[in-house]
Order: C-alpha cells, then structure tokens, then sequence
C-alpha cells in the first residue's frame, strides 16, 4: 500500500475515538474560555491559548481525512458517527459562547480604553488656555500627553 493509499483511507475507529476525545477537550478549553472572560480575568485566558493551539492542530490534522473525503462519513459506524455528531455538535454550541464572550471583552475594553482617553482629554483641556479669572494659565505651556493603549484580548 502507498503513502497516497494510506491518506486516503478512512479513519479506523480507534482514530475516530482520539477525534471524539480531541473535540471533547477542546470543548472543555473553549468553555473554560467563556468562563474567564465573562469573569473578566484576561490573563487567565491567554494562559489557554498555547493549549488551545496545540489542540486545535491536533484536531485539524487528525479530522483531515474526513474533510477532504466527505464519503468517509458513510463507512463510519452509524454508532460512532453519532457519537462524533453529538460531540461536533456540542464544540459549534461552545464556540458560539467563546465567540459572544471574546467580543463582549473586546467591547468593554474599548469602553476602558475610550474613557480613559476621554479622562486624559478633559485634564488636557482643563489645563490649557484661560484660568477662571480670565488670565493666561502657566499650566497651558506644558506639551499635550500622549496615550497609546495595547487592545490585544
């Protein structure tokens, strides 16, 4: 048998079961996501990327023969085939929360960095032109602040 004929042969069931695991852990990593991130508590959550990385190319390469032959669905065990659907289903449910999450943190960051931005601004314009009393303010000679804000989740 070639190394083509190899590629191309359908996923035996223990390789099947290894999917099924893959997918139930990388379901367990998105929720725990979902978690941290509706907690707020950011730096957790990037301590799961390199985790989730590692599962995520597991996952790819382990399902590449079911994706590039779609007719490999029907020799499955109709058994183990509902297994997988169960868990594949289960991964999409989660990855919907893990995608609401990541954007409702991205949102409340920008509220964050926008009001800081605006509390600069306004101390910015508090302490240039004109005093209450009509005169110069000695504070308007110093150069304006500059803030720059890393928004990476």
């Amino acid at each position: 048998m070639t190394e083509q004929d190899l590629q191309s042969a359908p996923p035996s069931p223990e390789e099947l079961r290894q999917i099924i695991s893959l997918v139930e852990d990388l379901t367990a990593v998105m929720s725990r996501e979902v978690d941290l991130l509706r907690a707020m508590r950011v730096r957790e959550f990037g301590e799961l990327q390199d985790h989730k990385l590692s599962l995520v190319q597991s996952y790819e390469k382990q399902t590449s023969p079911l994706r590039s032959n779609p007719a490999f669905a029907e020799l499955i065990d109709p058994l183990l085939r509902e297994e997988l659907t169960d868990v594949m289903e289960r991964m999409h449910g989660v990855m919907n929360e893990n995608e609401m999450a990541i954007n409702a943190a991205r949102k409340a960051n920008e509220r964050i960095a926008t009001a800081i931005v605006n509390a600069v601004q306004g101390q910015q314009s508090e302490s240039s032109g004109y005093s209450e009393r009509g005169s110069l303010n000695r504070q308007a000679a110093q150069p304006p602040v500059s803030v720059q804000l890393d928004q990476h989740l």
